[in-house]
């Protein structure tokens, strides 16, 4: 085990020396880092996608070139241009940090040409971006993962709520169309071909009365959202990745059942009693030191009759 700053290069390249790969569990490592640690050993996903995963522009414009829809959105870098940009939304925007933003956080709704200045000072960052407000019939994401002998699978989709822009809990698989479903794994796979992806990439995405997909965001990683395939599926999408970083072959990944997943979030975690007695759940704690607001602290997932 190592434990070291960043900016530690001579402890990094000695993690890099003694390792056959190298991976990572979130998104915000710095590029450099990554760039330094690929000249030495095998990174999987490779830094380029990791780069792209850290700041939202990066991503739409990724997801445009691969196909998909994307919300209308501006790069905001003063309060003149978001004065500018909110106006030709409408006034029905959100406000993003471009990097660092994640679980709700660094991003706020601006309803009126009145909320402009208060949203500009709160969100206290110059690097940001306007994305138009999107009005969905729920959210969604997919999990794909492609191994190092490019070999891929696909997992079911997961349907997913949200509460204060946390992830609260998801149901899967999530029921879609056949057609639509097909055209978002084109998509997906259009996307991972973008990066030369190795690993696991999720991409989370707004559906509409309509059924049209809208992109939002994708994690180079294994995701909130399919925490449920630890019990839940033949494989787990932490296996996957393993035998993605190993070479070892991977197909589709079938699930046993339908499942919900629960997130434990702030103070929850301090009150299991009624949980624990419940014999069909299983729980997950993860053993965080401090108990924060909005933070995700365990989980639980039990199986359930069909959602639909």
């Amino acid at each position: 085990v190592f434990h070291g700053s960043w900016s530690n290069k001579k402890k990094l390249d000695v993690f890099a020396s003694r390792v056959s790969c190298v991976t990572s569990e979130f998104e915000n490592i710095p590029s450099n880092v990554l760039d330094d640690m690929s000249k030495k050993t095998l990174v999987f996903p490779n830094s380029k996608t990791f780069k792209c995963a850290q700041f939202r522009d990066k991503e739409k414009s990724f997801a445009s070139k691969a196909g998909f829809k994307v919300a209308k959105w501006y790069k905001i870098k003063s309060l003149k241009e978001l004065f500018k940009y909110a106006e030709k939304l409408k006034y029905n925007a959100i406000l993003k940090t471009n990097s660092l933003g994640y679980d709700g956080k660094g991003q706020y709704e601006i309803k009126s040409k009145n909320e402009i200045k208060e949203v500009w000072e709160k969100i206290n960052f110059c690097d940001c971006i306007l994305e138009e407000k999107i009005s969905f019939k729920r959210e969604i994401s997919i999990l794909y993962a492609r191994s190092s002998n490019l070999t891929d699978s696909f997992f079911p989709i997961s349907h997913n709520f949200h509460q204060n822009g946390i992830l609260k809990k998801t149901i899967a698989p999530g029921k879609i169309d056949d057609k639509i479903l097909n055209e978002l794994k084109v998509l997906v796979k259009k996307l991972s071909d973008l990066f030369n992806l190795v690993g696991l990439l999720t991409v989370e995405l707004f559906q509409l009365q309509d059924g049209t997909l809208i992109f939002n965001e994708i994690a180079p990683r294994p995701h909130n959202s399919y925490h449920w395939t630890i019990e839940g599926c033949e494989k787990s999408q932490f296996e996957i990745l393993v035998r993605c970083l190993c070479g070892f072959p991977i197909k589709d990944v079938k699930n046993y059942g339908s499942w919900i997943m629960h997130n434990l979030i702030g103070e929850e975690i301090n009150d299991l009693t009624d949980f624990i007695n419940k014999q069909n759940h299983s729980y997950h704690i993860y053993g965080k030191k401090d108990v924060k607001d909005g933070r995700k602290m365990g989980h639980f997932t039990k199986k359930f009759n069909d959602f639909y």
